[in-house]
């Protein structure tokens, strides 16, 4: 593939990237005389629909995005059956090879790469663009170390953002926020969670969570308390771990609401990072003060970053408001703040369920049709929308499956109609099963949501024995869920898998049998009309099982009975000649229990009378022609 020319354009140089999707090669933009990176299609997904949106989509979601901490795409087309994207070449590294040779990062760094990250997605969310896999693998930076957020390849609209993650989720389960874990919908503060891991993993050079399986780590995400960075290392700056921990907050009531808030809260952290009295007594008596300690700190918590309290810690303290000092108050705020909220919602309802608003109308019936249809259809309607996400492998892909409230409902104006929209096959990533036992495979399909296929067995010398050989299809690939995926199993040197002996001649299978090491049992023999004697119909142990040398196999082999065969009788049969032409052909055929013969065959004028002996056995029939047309038919 190196060197090859994409689109008469683009020669490809070197290979600087591999995914399960698709290869990355450093390339030359021959027409423009730049340097760019060729994202190409991987060819085994060329055929599926699937990959192909998934990759086109990647474009589409970048192309709308130009900032400085993005990469830029380019170009994207279909070279021959190359499905391929050029994008802007970033010559250094990505974030996680920067961890991985460096380890914690000093925090100065730290915050400014956290910093280029959120003002990325601060820039995708506002062109309605939610990234949904920000990890340090999809951060590349530059000689200088600027972040370049990169591979949108499952971003999703914001107004159509669900993402169901299962445990086939390997790659990114680290850093995946507690409602794509749960399979809820995700906004643009699941993409803040995941920055919030990452700026975690630069200052402390280590995930808060790591488990024996993917499906452990996720989980982790959903139920366990995230550990303080100061609990790791415990020389950061206080601001940094109370950023980290509301960043990382599982409620997303309690994280920050957007990356312009997020942005606020680093560049203020950069202030006093880089102040001259960074860590004055000041600084702590406030954190002791006014910040939750480790010990106190737990999920119930709600965690707020206050830059102006920073400011009146460091200089005078102005006294706080009234409204501060409530709810600074934390046995008030427990009660008053629950009864406004419940407030709220009682207002929104009102609004929500028709209590109160503008004049009603017709909900249109939009099941069916496009998410554009819908959205066309609602909005003449003067009805707003939210969307969900079902996978439904019946249903194509963006089509509306329901919707609530249903047709010919009356609403008021504006009321938002929820459309469940089908994503669908669910496709999973294959598991690697070479190498295993059947047991481990078995939970590891069912771990996967694949399904165990045929079983078919080969020994292969030096392999360990009983592990699987060969799959049908191997990783990196998708399939949907619930796809059977067929293996070869490797037998133990004394062990034989019983050939196909069906059809096969009992002494042809005798021979067989010997050559293996194994010892003929019981003939049984059976009545078949449709197989001449003497041939295997079935075994047992049967087709292809595994037995060990020496084991014995039993047989059912064709016997059918002797037939009897009536003893033929002899007949004198009379017919004359009939009516026309001079002479003509004349033939007397005989049909009996072995079939039909010609019994006498002649020319002879008109009037003739033939008497001729015939013989045959059963039931017997004679039948007389002239010029091949039938003149008489008698049963003997």
């Amino acid at each position: 593939m190196e060197h090859r020319i994409i689109a008469n354009r683009y020669r490809l140089i070197e290979v600087i990237g591999s995914g399960g999707m698709a290869e990355v090669y450093k390339a030359f933009d021959t027409l423009l005389n730049r340097d760019v990176a060729v994202k190409l299609l991987r060819p085994q997904y060329t055929d599926d629909a699937g990959f192909i949106s998934r990759f086109k989509q990647e474009a589409q979601s970048a192309a709308r995005l130009i900032h400085p901490n993005i990469v830029n795409i380019y170009d994207v087309g279909l070279d021959g059956e190359l499905h391929y994207i050029v994008m802007e070449y970033v010559k250094g590294r990505t974030l996680k090879d920067l961890i991985a040779e460096e380890g914690p990062l000093d925090p100065f760094t730290a915050v400014i790469i956290a910093h280029g990250i959120a003002s990325a997605l601060k820039h995708a969310h506002a062109n309605g663009i939610i990234h949904c896999d920000i990890k340090p693998h999809n951060i590349l930076l530059d000689e200088s170390n600027n972040p370049k957020v990169t591979d949108f390849g499952i971003a999703r609209a914001i107004s159509t953002a669900t993402i169901t993650y299962t445990s086939a989720v390997v790659g990114s389960v680290h850093y995946l926020s507690p409602e794509q874990v749960r399979g809820e919908k995700v906004s643009a503060q699941s993409d803040i969670y995941s920055l919030g891991i990452l700026l975690f993993e630069m200052l402390t050079g280590q995930l808060p969570y790591n488990g024996d399986t993917p499906v452990a780590v996720a989980l982790m995400h959903v139920q366990e308390r995230m550990p303080l960075l100061r609990e790791i290392k415990s020389d950061l700056p206080l601001i940094l771990e109370k950023i980290v921990a509301k960043a990382l907050c599982k409620d997303k009531s309690e994280r920050y609401h957007d990356a312009d808030e997020l942005l606020r809260d680093l560049e203020y952290s950069i202030d006093v990072l880089t102040g001259s009295d960074e860590y004055s007594e000041k600084i702590r008596k406030f954190a002791a003060e006014d910040f939750l300690t480790k010990q106190e700190l737990n999920m119930e918590d709600t965690i707020r970053i206050d830059r102006a309290a920073y400011a009146n810690q460091l200089e005078d303290k102005k006294p706080l408001s009234f409204l501060k000092k409530l709810l600074a108050n934390k046995l008030l705020r427990r009660w008053v703040l629950p009864i406004l909220v419940i407030a709220s919602f009682g207002v929104i309802g009102m609004f929500v369920f028709g209590d109160l608003g503008g004049p009603e109308v017709v909900v249109p019936d939009v099941t069916g049709k496009t998410i554009l249809e819908a959205e066309t259809t609602l909005k003449n309607a003067k009805l707003n929308f939210t969307i969900d996400e079902e996978y439904d492998p019946k249903v194509v892909p963006g089509t509306v499956i329901s919707q609530n409230p249903g047709p010919k409902r009356m609403v008021k104006e504006g009321r938002k109609v929820l459309l469940v929209v089908s994503k669908g096959v669910e496709l999973g990533d294959v598991p690697e099963l070479r190498g295993k036992k059947l047991t481990e495979v078995k939970a590891l399909l069912k771990e996967t949501n694949f399904e165990l296929g045929n079983i078919s067995y080969r020994y292969l010398s030096g392999a360990p024995e009983e592990t699987v050989l060969e799959q049908s299809i191997a990783p990196p690939a998708k399939l949907p869920v619930g796809t059977k995926l067929d293996i070869v199993l490797n037998i133990k040197n004394n062990q034989v898998v019983m050939p196909d002996f069906n059809g096969v001649n009992l002494k042809a299978v005798k021979d067989k049998l010997q050559e293996l090491g194994l010892t003929l049992g019981t003939i049984n023999y059976v009545e078949n009309k449709e197989q001449p004697n003497d041939t295997v119909l079935s075994t047992n142990p049967a087709l292809e099982e595994v037995v060990n040398r020496g084991d014995t196999i039993n047989l059912n082999v064709v016997k059918n009975p002797v037939e009897k065969v009536k003893p033929s009788e002899a007949h004198y049969v009379e017919f004359i000649v009939p009516e026309g032409s001079s002479r003509q052909e004349v033939k007397i055929v005989v049909v009996d229990d072995h079939g039909s013969r010609i019994a006498y065959q002649n020319s002879h004028k008109a009037g003739v009378r033939l008497r001729q002996r015939v013989e045959g056995s059963g039931n017997i029939k004679v039948q007389f022609y002239s010029n091949e047309k039938l003149i008489e038919e008698k049963n003997l």
